[in-house]
């Protein structure tokens, strides 16, 4: 194991790399073979995407976080409960991308997992009364996964939110001198980024149910491991703020559709990364834009873990401020889903001017037509 040879400083960056590196080269694979299966996103009219796009990448994150947990010990993070529902999560989201799932059947699944987090005794505000704690927890543990679920709807925007997020919740497990923690913060950021390799626009593969799913789990899972056990307000605040890009645009896309009288659970355009690209961002902006957001969410987080508490305080209701403003903002200046996705032809040339001329793996790479699954 990594722990017996290096450090204790050093695993959780190693795990990281190590995360990374199998993850690129599991996911032109697991592309390769969705490829040949026909297992393709294709596109509709409340989805953002315009070609048909293989899926199932949330398969090369969940092997490559598991090598590398494996490898560096970081597994002992949490109980086998705990891995058992991550597992859980990506079967059911496995389903569901392959031969589709109920939302009765899923929120089954996502219920199930929460209750193996919840039997291990995690708890968001640990401090507060159980009749309290516990269904603050399940919400917690029900929406971050529907949340990066939710933000997977843009090239590249859940891959790279999820990387910046697990890497402050990492940082935050290391001064807490959380080693464990850490590790599989760093695993799942390692893994996550190796993906986004090849899901920045144009994307040449996505995560699926079974990596969103997955994603948001273990985020959810971290936040609740970094909490100290004082019980005071910091100490949720600290994993809220670091993960405060996902949540908002779950919160945005509930309230605005609410007060249009439409389902809060359909897909759309009209989310945070949807209004941006209207107001003149490109696909290949947006996702920085919203980790613009993550940085100073998380930087106010890890300032919560070393700073004083009035600055801390501040700058979070300083933070809430913003977000507000900018929910105004894209209300006032965009529609919800007057615009249509960007055109075919500049994504192919974006594409192909992006492309290599030769590849040593060019099976792997090729662009051949993809097969489609006859539905019935």
């Amino acid at each position: 194991m990594l722990s017996e040879i290096l450090s204790p400083a050093l695993v959780p960056w190693a795990s990281g790399g190590l995360a990374f590196l199998v993850a690129v080269g599991l996911t032109p694979i697991v592309r390769w073979g969705a490829r040949r299966g026909g297992w393709v996103a294709i596109p509709e009219d409340e989805k953002w995407h315009d070609t048909p796009t293989t899926i199932l990448g949330g398969i090369a994150i969940f092997l490559g976080g598991a090598v590398a947990l494996v490898v560096s010990g970081g597994v002992s993070a949490f109980p086998a409960s705990v891995w058992g529902g991550a597992v859980l999560l990506v079967g059911a989201g496995l389903i569901d991308d392959l031969w589709g799932l109920g939302p009765v059947a899923k929120l089954t699944a996502q219920s199930g997992s929460a209750a193996l987090v919840l039997s291990a005794g995690f708890l968001l505000a640990p401090g507060a009364p159980i009749w309290g704690a516990a269904p603050l927890t399940l919400v917690w543990l029900l929406g971050l996964p529907n949340a990066v679920n939710l933000l997977d709807a843009m090239d590249g925007v859940a891959a790279s939110v999820t990387a910046l997020a697990a890497g402050f919740l990492g940082l935050v497990a290391g001064l807490q001198g959380l080693g464990a923690l850490a590790t599989a913060a760093a695993v799942l950021a390692g893994a996550t980024a190796g993906f986004l390799v090849y899901n920045v626009a144009p994307a040449s593969i996505f995560m699926g149910d079974c990596g969103s799913l997955l994603l948001g789990y273990v985020l959810a899972v971290l936040g609740l491991g970094v909490q100290e056990t004082g019980g005071t307000a910091r100490s949720v605040l600290v994993p809220v703020l670091i993960l405060a890009v996902p949540l908002f645009d779950t919160a945005f896309v509930s309230i605005t559709r609410s007060l249009r009288g439409q389902s809060v659970t359909n897909g759309g355009t009209d989310h945070t990364m949807h209004r941006l690209v209207r107001l003149g961002w490109s696909e290949r902006q947006v996702p920085l834009l919203l980790c613009g957001g993550g940085l100073l969410g998380g930087g106010i987080g890890l300032l919560g873990q070393v700073g004083p508490d009035p600055l801390f305080y501040v700058l979070a209701l300083g933070a809430v401020g913003i977000a507000v403003g900018v929910g105004v903002l894209l209300v006032q200046r965009t529609a919800p889903e007057s615009a249509a996705p960007p055109d075919p032809e500049s994504v192919e040339a974006t594409r192909l001017a992006s492309a290599p001329s030769h590849s040593a793996n060019s099976e792997l790479e090729s662009e051949e037509q993809v097969p489609r699954r006859p539905t019935t």
